[in-house]
C-alpha cells in the first residue's frame, strides 16, 4: 500500500488543508504515515504569505530533496507555494508534483499520475465546493480549527492574500454546521473559528451572517468556542453582546489591527480609526475580555516619531496577547513599490522593540494571575508536566500552562496558579 506523509507549513487555515489532505487520501485507499522514512510521498503543504514564509517553504523543499536521495520518496508540493509560483516548482525535476490550494480533491489523481512515471502541475483557481464535507482526520485533538470562508476581498496594500487564495468566499451555513458536529462528535473540546476575516463571513452574498452562524455553532455544544481573525470594522454590539453572555465563547477577541498612525493605515488600505475608543468600547461591553492584536512595523514612511506613537498605543492600551511582525515587500503588491521603504536593521530594531515592550506587559499581567483560580484546557503531557490553555490562549501563538497531577488531555480543569513567567503560568490542580 502507498503511503503518504504529510508537512503542514504556516497558518491553521492550512493546517485545516492538510487535514483535509489526510481524509481524502485515506479515504482513497493510501495510507498515511507518522515516519517519513517509510513514505512513498511527502506532500508539504505550504505557506508563502510572506517572505519568512516563502524563504521556509523553500528551505524545506531543499531538504526534502536530499532526503529524496536517501528514502527514494516523491516530492509533491502543494499550497500556497504553487498558487504563487508553480511554473517555477515544476521547472525544479525533483518536485514530482505540484498542486494549488483549491485542487486537494486530485490529490488522488495526482498520485495516480505520477505512479505513471508523470510529472504533474495542478494549479487553477476554482474555489472548492461543499469544501466543509470533504473528509477530514483531527491532527489537534482536543481542540480543532472550523473554516468558515476561503480567501480575502479588504485588498491591504502590503497582502499577497487575495492574489494567491482569491476574493472572499463564505461555507454554506448548512455545511459549517455539518463540520461542526462532526467536530462535536468527534470529542472535540474546543472549535476555533477561522478564515481570514471571519466578521466577513456572508459578505460576500450581500449579509452580515456570522452572529447568526456563531448562535447555531454554539447551541451544538462545544464547552469552548475560540473567534481568530476579526477584522475591526466587523466587530459590532451584536457579536460583542453574544460573546459576552454566551458562557461557551471564549472572551478572546483576536483583532489584527496592524497599526494606528492614520497616515500609515491609509497607505495600507486599513480602516483608519480612533483605536483607543474602540478597544475601550470592547473592553466596556465584554468584561475581563482578553484583547490580541497583530502589529506590523516598518511599513513604508513609519519615521522613528510614528514607531513612538505605535509604542506608546501599546503601551498605553496593554493588550494581554499581542503578535508582531516587520513589514515585507512582497511581488505585486502596492506596498512593494511605495518610496520611504525602511531599511531592514531599522524595522528588525523596531521589532524587538516592540517584543520587548510586550513582554514586560506580559509579565505584568502573568504575574496578576499568582494565587487566583484559572479554568484550564489539558492539551498534552510534555516532560512531567501537563501542558494546557486558559481561554486567554490560543494554541502555539500564546501563553501556556504547565503543571503536575492525574489528568488526560481534553480535561477542563481549576488551577491554582503559584507562579508565572511572561509566558507561563504554573500551578497546581484543584479539580478536573
Amino acid at each position: 500500500m502507498i503511503k503518504i506523509y504529510v508537512i503542514t507549513l504556516g497558518c491553521p487555515k492550512n493546517l485545516v488543508d492538510s487535514e483535509k489532505i489526510i481524509g481524502i487520501v485515506g479515504s482513497s485507499g493510501y495510507a498515511v504515515t507518522t515516519d517519513m522514512r517509510e513514505a512513498d510521498y511527502v506532500i508539504v503543504n505550504t505557506c508563502s504569505f510572506i517572505k519568512p514564509a516563502f524563504l521556509e517553504a523553500k528551505s524545506v523543499i531543499s531538504k526534502l530533496k536530499k532526503l529524496k536521495k536517501k528514502f527514494s520518496f516523491k516530492i509533491i508540493v502543494a499550497g500556497c507555494l504553487p498558487a504563487r509560483s508553480s511554473e517555477d516548482l515544476f521547472k525544479d525535476i525533483d518536485i514530482d508534483g505540484v498542486i494549488g490550494p483549491y485542487d486537494i480533491l486530485r490529490m488522488p489523481e495526482l498520485i495516480n499520475k505520477i505512479e505513471q512515471g508523470k510529472r504533474v502541475n495542478i494549479v487553477e483557481r476554482k474555489h472548492i465546493r461543499h469544501y466543509c464535507k470533504v473528509p477530514r482526520v483531527i491532527s489537534t485533538w482536543p481542540y480543532a480549527y472550523l473554516k468558515i470562508t476561503e480567501g480575502c476581498s479588504n485588498m491591504c496594500s502590503y497582502c499577497t492574500i487575495p492574489s494567491i487564495r482569491g476574493s472572499l468566499v463564505s461555507f454554506s451555513e448548512k455545511e459549517i454546521l455539518y463540520e461542526a458536529e462532526f467536530l462535536f462528535q468527534s470529542g472535540i473540546k474546543e472549535i476555533i473559528i477561522v478564515g481570514h476575516d471571519i466578521t466577513s463571513y456572508g459578505r460576500d452574498t450581500g449579509q452580515y451572517a456570522i452572529v447568526q452562524l456563531l448562535k447555531k455553532i454554539a447551541d451544538i455544544g462545544f464547552p469552548w468556542i475560540r473567534l481568530l481573525y476579526l477584522h475591526p470594522t466587523g466587530i459590532t454590539d451584536e457579536l460583542l453582546e453574544l460573546i459576552d453572555t454566551n458562557s461557551c465563547f471564549c472572551k478572546y477577541l483576536d483583532i489584527p489591527i496592524q497599526h494606528i498612525n492614520p497616515y500609515i493605515l491609509r497607505e495600507m488600505n486599513r480602516p483608519v480609526m480612533d483605536y483607543r475608543k474602540f478597544f475601550e468600547h470592547i473592553r466596556n461591553s465584554i468584561k475581563g475580555v482578553c484583547l490580541r492584536t497583530t502589529l506590523m512595523v516598518g511599513f513604508p514612511g513609519e519615521t522613528d516619531r510614528i514607531f513612538e506613537e505605535l509604542l506608546g498605543f501599546v503601551k498605553e492600551i496593554r493588550f494581554e496577547r499581542l503578535g508582531a511582525f516587520i513589514f515585507s515587500p512582497e511581488k505585486n503588491t502596492k506596498a512593494s513599490l511605495m518610496p520611504c521603504q525602511v531599511p531592514y536593521k531599522t524595522k528588525n530594531l523596531r521589532l524587538k522593540h516592540l517584543i520587548n515592550v510586550q513582554k514586560e506587559i506580559n509579565k505584568q499581567i502573568s504575574s496578576s494571575f499568582v494565587h487566583s483560580i484559572v479554568d484550564v484546557i489539558v492539551d498534552e503531557k510534555k516532560n512531567n508536566y501537563f501542558e494546557g490553555r486558559t481561554r486567554m490562549d490560543a494554541p502555539d501563538i500564546d501563553c501556556k500552562v504547565k503543571f503536575k497531577g492525574s489528568v488526560n488531555p481534553g480535561d477542563i480543569v481549576k488551577i491554582r496558579v503559584n507562579k508565572s513567567s511572561p509566558y507561563v503560568l504554573y500551578g497546581k490542580i484543584l479539580s478536573s
